[in-house]
Formats: structure tokens, C-alpha cells, sequence
């Protein structure tokens, strides 16, 4: 008799791999229970908005991620809301990235740029002033001042040749202004090519108005050949020379370009835009003050290693976020005041907003979306401010009656940050769904042996435990010579 224990090994790793593929994964946490699939666990949560004061493109992942205070990445222990289509949100003139600051390139080949048009040593002015600043957020800026139609300023140190192909690209906080200033670039000959920096009478997303109001994170971009031209060259546009800065406005600007061939992306949102009742995708390339994205993953190339000050992100701090075992207390049995059910489950969850120098939140509020029936829940407890007291030493208050069927039940509607709630369930149950809220823990819908579901017997009776099993058959069968 030879064994092929090659083959023998193939084969049952085979057949574990079919087994496992037919298992959704739900999702699993502490406390021995999970949640997904045909798991009805309880899932109370805070959901808020949750900002990041200097969130790192570099360094971070996910928009739930943070420096701690000993400047630690570090994920929240919460999930992005999936209700929301564009749940990340922020403002242009916040993302500080190495490229912001590059134009004019002078040197291709050095990692330093010897000149930046963000540079105020640079301008020259006529009545306007022009000082280095930075914008709301402490990204490095330019801020132009005019208080006439008549002031300006100028910047000579550039030369780009093909000027028609490039982008005028400008990212400002317009903190005032008056009338109707412009942006120009202007060959060496004297044609031009403007852009309106403000106009109080323009359409909000106007494609060559950066703003009709004065704000942050006003974003506008247009290829110089696409423009007007004008001035008293010889008709067309040559090499960019100068770029100049007209008018009454006063403004922190923190990209400014006329170089690069394309426009760039600020992020991708969700919007149905043929009134089919269908989201497509979106490239946002000019946004006008603050404006939300479907994730941190569709900033442009450049901002590969962005930072962006004041990343808010829509976020649900939920009991099937939690890390530690010991926020969490389930235990299941037979009980004799509810004889018509198989199980009584008693769920307990402790859930709290961390607090950090970089975190801070927006209207946190407790809710939960029942997932049973409301007669089912035969206690709802509540309490908070409990620190880490045992859950059996906890002075709860009773919210049994606030499910009465709704969709969803406001447990507190004024959550603070650094202080514990503790909510906890009575609740009846099947021993199907026992076992669902048990399996789930495991990363796997179908447990091998359960004691409420027919042990070995029942897995082996059930679709994945024949499928097992004839694949095992096989392995029986070459192993030991059966088989044509």
C-alpha cells in the first residue's frame, strides 16, 4: 500500500480552500461574538463627525487614522459610514504637498527648486502688497492685497515654453475684495490670457470665476489655450513670461501654476448627474470652499504624500468596533421566564470617544438600529460615566420602552468625549441565531461542531460538510489504489 501523502495534502487543502470560499466573512470583535452575515447581534454605536487636525497622506491609510499624543499613527477604533456616499471632507487650501510650491521649475533635476512664485521676495508690486503667509489651516501661502482696481503684482522669474498647453491653477482663501481682479499670464510678446479672481454676480461653480463670495478653498483651473486671449501681441500665445496679479482682493494663496499639462484631482465624490437615480463617479478638480469625497484613496498622484489639516470624516464608533474583551460581556441559556424561546442572550457593550491633541468631534450622539423585533428586547439598559466599574456593579437606568419598533433609537444625544456608556441587552433568541452571533466571532458562518446545531453530524449532513467529504472520499480512494 503507498500513500501519495503529496496528493492526499493537495487534495484536503482543496477542499478546506472550497469550504472557506463558501463562508461570507462577517465582521468580528472582541468579546467572543461577531457581527455580519445572519448575525443579529446588538450594534449600538456614536456616530459623529470626527476631524483630524493633521492627517497624513504619507503615513496613514484610512481617514479614521491619526497621530496619538506621542505622535503615534494610530487608527480610531470605529468604521467610516457606509450610508454616506461622500463621507471624507475637507478643504483645497488644507492640503499642503510638494508640489504646491513648484512652480516655475526651474530645476528639473534637483529635488529643490530654487524659485517658488509662493515666494513673496519674488514680486514685483505696483500699490498692491504681497507678503508670505499661510492659509487657515498653516499650509505656506501668498498673500496678494490690493485695495484698488489699478494695484498689482507681478512675477517675471519664469519661462514656459508652449504656454497654450498648460494650466492656470490657483488654490486661495479670499479673505476680501471689491469689483472684479484677475490672474493673467502673459507671453513675451505681450498677449494675455485672465482668469477672475471674484465676482460677486457670477454662478458659484462658474468655470472662470474662482469665487463670487469670499471664503476658503476656492479652486479654479483652466488651460491657457481654452482661454480668451488678449493684449497687443502678434495674436497668439508663445512662452509664458510673467504672471501677474490684478485688482482689490486680498488673498492667501497656496497653489499657484502655469506650467503643468493637466489639471489636477482634489478627490472623486458620488453623484447621480443624469437624474437616472444612479451614482457615477465624479473627479472634483475645482472645489469652492469645504467639499466631501467618497475616500482618501482619489486625491491626485502629487498629494501621494499630502498632509491635510482638519480631515473630517462621518464615523460610527460601534460595539462591533471594539478591541478589547473586556468592553464587552455576552452570555447565552435557556431561561425559564421565556420557555417559548431556546436562548436568552444577555449582551452587554461599553463604548467611548477617544480623546487625543488631534482628535475632535461634531454632534456625537448614541443610536442603535435594532435588528429584532421590539417585543424581543425584553430589557434595554443604560448608563454612563461608568469608567471601568464591573458591567454587574453598573447603576443602569431602563430604555426598554424606546424600542418600539423604530428604525433607529437615540440612546444619548449629547455624547462627551473620555466618558464611558455602557448599554445592555436582554434579548430572545433561536439557538440558530445563537450560533450565528457565536460563529461570527470565528471569521466563519458554519462552525465544525456546535452544540446547538448537530455537532459532527449535523456539519457532515450539511452542503459544505459533504462537499468535504467527497473530496476527502477521493483522497481515501487514490491513497489506497480504488478508483480506475
Amino acid at each position: 500500500m503507498n500513500i501519495d501523502l503529496k496528493k492526499a495534502g493537495l487534495a484536503a487543502l482543496l477542499a478546506l480552500t472550497v469550504l472557506s470560499s463558501m463562508v461570507a466573512m462577517p465582521v468580528a470583535a472582541a468579546g467572543g461574538i461577531g457581527w455580519g452575515g445572519d448575525a443579529k447581534t446588538p450594534n449600538p454605536a456614536i456616530h459623529t463627525d470626527v476631524t483630524v487636525e493633521e492627517w497624513s497622506n504619507a503615513d496613514f491609510d484610512s481617514a479614521l487614522e491619526y497621530y496619538d499624543d506621542s505622535g503615534e499613527a494610530t487608527e480610531l477604533p470605529a468604521s467610516v459610514n457606509e450610508s454616506n456616499d461622500n463621507p471624507v471632507t475637507l478643504t483645497a487650501t488644507a492640503i499642503e504637498f510638494d508640489q504646491g510650491d513648484a512652480f516655475p521649475r526651474l530645476d528639473a533635476e534637483d529635488d529643490e527648486n530654487s524659485a517658488s512664485a509662493l515666494d513673496a521676495s519674488e514680486w514685483t508690486t505696483s500699490g498692491a502688497t504681497v507678503s508670505d503667509s499661510t492659509t487657515a489651516a498653516g499650509v505656506d501661502a501668498l498673500n496678494y492685497a490690493g485695495t484698488a482696481t489699478s494695484d498689482s503684482a507681478s512675477y517675471t522669474n519664469v519661462s514656459v515654453a508652449d504656454g497654450e498647453k498648460s494650466y492656470v491653477t490657483i488654490a486661495a482663501d479670499v479673505n476680501s475684495a471689491s469689483g472684479t481682479p484677475t490672474l493673467r499670464v502673459t507671453d513675451g510678446d505681450g498677449d494675455y490670457v485672465e482668469v477672475t479672481l471674484y465676482d460677486s454676480s457670477a454662478n458659484a461653480d462658474s468655470d472662470t470665476v474662482l469665487a463670487n463670495s469670499t471664503g476658503d478653498g476656492k479652486v479654479l483651473q483652466q488651460q491657457v489655450g481654452s482661454m480668451t486671449l488678449q493684449g497687443s501681441g502678434d495674436g497668439s500665445f508663445g512662452s509664458t513670461e510673467e504672471v501677474s496679479l490684478h485688482g482689490d482682493i486680498d488673498a492667501d494663496v497656496s497653489v499657484l501654476d502655469a506650467e503643468r499639462t493637466r489639471a489636477l484631482t482634489f478627490g472623486e465624490k458620488l453623484e447621480d448627474t443624469d437624474d437616472d437615480d444612479e451614482l457615477e463617479t465624479v473627479t472634483i478638480t475645482e472645489p469652492r470652499g469645504s467639499y466631501s469625497v467618497t475616500g482618501v484613496d482619489t486625491f491626485d498622484e502629487v498629494m501621494s504624500d499630502a498632509t491635510i489639516y482638519g480631515l473630517t470624516a462621518d464615523a460610527e464608533f460601534a460595539a462591533s468596533d471594539l478591541e478589547d474583551d473586556e468592553d464587552v460581556n455576552a452570555e447565552f441559556g435557556p431561561s425559564s421566564d421565556f420557555p417559548q424561546w431556546d436562548q436568552l442572550g444577555e449582551l452587554t457593550f461599553r463604548l467611548e470617544l477617544p480623546t487625543a491633541f488631534d482628535l475632535s468631534y461634531s454632534s456625537p450622539e448614541l443610536v442603535d438600529e435594532p435588528t429584532l423585533p421590539s417585543e424581543r428586547y425584553k430589557a434595554v439598559d443604560f448608563a454612563e460615566d461608568t469608567g471601568d466599574t464591573d458591567f454587574s456593579e453598573i447603576d443602569y437606568s431602563s430604555v426598554a420602552s424606546s424600542y418600539d419598533g423604530s428604525d433607529e433609537v437615540s440612546l444619548d444625544s449629547t455624547v462627551s468625549t473620555d466618558t464611558e456608556y455602557v448599554i445592555s441587552y436582554d434579548v430572545t433568541l433561536t439557538n440558530d441565531e445563537v450560533s450565528a452571533i457565536q460563529n461570527a466571532a470565528s471569521g466563519g458562518g458554519a462552525a465544525i461542531m456546535s452544540s446547538n446545531s448537530g455537532g459532527i453530524v449535523g456539519f457532515i449532513t450539511s452542503l459544505p460538510g459533504m462537499i468535504l467529504s467527497a473530496l476527502a472520499g477521493l483522497v481515501g480512494i487514490r491513497a489506497f489504489g480504488g478508483g480506475s
